[in-house]
């Protein structure tokens, strides 16, 4: 953190720069990653406890079972040894070398235990529709500002943005388990094969909208830079139409899974910040030695005496810090006085 204090940018500016510079790396990268991305199968069939061969040879895929194929994707037929016929298709498709190694799916994340995906994920955006990338950068530039004068630093807001965009990539995955598990269960569960790719920053950006809906509800944005509307008015429908496609299947129901688990974990952290004190340590460095680790101490015990900083300058106490804590619990950031917000960004490490 010290180090991007140096560079004079706020964390909204740093995320849009690696979200931008993610997708023009990977724009110029050869493609040659082959990824599954689910199978199809004729109606009717389970194809548990079956001795299923999958063919060699690439074809195009055919709607099987109504599934809308994905643009690119690349067929292979799945044949019932038993039954001595082919029961579906298992789809795959070519993608660029970070997508292929940092898209989020429930089979990569969940069966294959890459956990990194839940975070990975939140800076890939689809090269087949570019206004993908463009609309979250969007957002985040003029809504991500509001949020993060209102955490008071770089730290703070940088937790709570990965932590909505984790919330998203958890929704979709329970969604979807429950969904493969239970297909005929019914409304608001994914019923797409567990390999279904998910990408982009949009949950992080619904998290980051929902907290724009707390602090400035009140004040006017242009919805597609033309209609006037009060934020909380605008955002509180996008979530609506979000969980409206997601409850009744529609084109891009996954993602939306991911919208609405973004903005639930905004609604709630933006009402307890204090909760993302210490994420760094006890969420991405979670683990016996992470006490231990240079540079990342607890929020609470960080420079308690006041050494250790440059030029002799002490920080906080950790009475003050606590009563400030306490003071941010009962009554929530915007309650904070222009000192105690320095004492907040200061214990935080966020130079």
């Amino acid at each position: 953190m010290r180090g991007i204090g140096r560079l004079g940018l706020t964390m909204v500016q740093i995320l849009i720069i690696i979200n931008v510079a993610v997708f023009l790396i990977d724009a110029i990268s050869p493609v040659g990653f082959n990824v599954r991305v689910g199978d199809r199968f004729v109606e009717g069939y389970n194809p548990r406890g079956k001795n299923l061969v999958i063919e060699e040879e690439f074809r195009s895929p055919t709607e099987v079972q109504g599934a809308r194929p994905m643009r690119g994707v690349r067929a292979q037929r799945i044949f019932d040894t038993d039954l001595r016929q082919v029961v579906g298709e298992r789809h795959s498709t070519t993608m660029r070398p970070l997508e292929a190694l940092g898209h989020f799916s429930t089979g990569k994340a969940f069966h294959e235990l890459q956990v990194w995906r839940f975070v990975t994920f939140q800076f890939l955006h689809s090269h087949g529709f570019l206004l993908h990338l463009v609309f979250n950068m969007i957002g985040l530039y003029f809504f991500g500002p509001i949020v993060e004068r209102f955490l008071g630093s770089r730290r703070l807001f940088l937790a709570y943005y990965l932590a909505c965009g984790i919330a998203g990539a958890a929704l979709y995955l329970l969604l979807n388990l429950i969904g493969a598990a239970i297909p005929d269960a019914g409304y608001l569960l994914l019923v797409n094969d567990i390999y279904t790719p998910l990408v982009g920053a949009s949950a992080g950006v619904f998290g980051v909208l929902m907290a724009a809906a707390f602090i400035a509800g009140r004040e006017t944005m242009l919805v597609f830079f033309v209609i006037p509307m009060r934020i909380d008015v605008g955002v509180y429908g996008f979530v609506a139409l979000a969980t409206w496609n997601l409850i009744f299947g529609g084109a891009n129901a996954g993602g939306d899974a991911a919208h609405l688990g973004g903005a639930i974990a905004g609604f709630f952290l933006i009402r307890r910040p204090q909760l993302l004190i210490d994420f760094f340590d006890d969420f991405l460095f979670s683990g016996p030695a992470k006490r231990g680790r240079k540079g990342r101490p607890s929020f609470r015990s960080r420079h308690p005496s006041g050494k250790g900083r440059k030029g002799g300058e002490r920080g906080p106490k950790s009475k003050e810090i606590d009563a400030v804590l306490d003071k941010v619990q009962r009554s929530g950031m915007q309650s904070l006085t222009d000192r105690e917000r320095e004492i907040l960004r200061r214990a935080s490490g966020d130079d």
